[in-house]
């Protein structure tokens, strides 16, 4: 099913991974394809080494939304 802009997460937004429980930081988002059928994140994680790990849309979920 394809993501549209809207339902994306802002930069900065904390998200929890599911299978997990862990807590990351989206830091940049891309889609694979011009007709944005597939989405991921670039974001830190906690309590892991520097980097940024590759978060996968539909295995987060929103925990808190950026400051505006």
């Amino acid at each position: 099913m394809p993501v549209k802009d809207e339902d994306t997460y802002m930069i900065g937004t904390v998200v929890r991974l599911k299978r997990t429980g862990e807590f990351a930081i989206i830091r940049n988002r891309c889609f694979l394809r011009e007709d944005k059928y597939f989405l991921n994140y670039l974001g830190e994680i906690e309590g892991r080494p520097g980097g940024l790990y590759a978060l996968y849309h539909e295995d987060i979920e929103l925990e808190c939304l950026p400051p505006e």
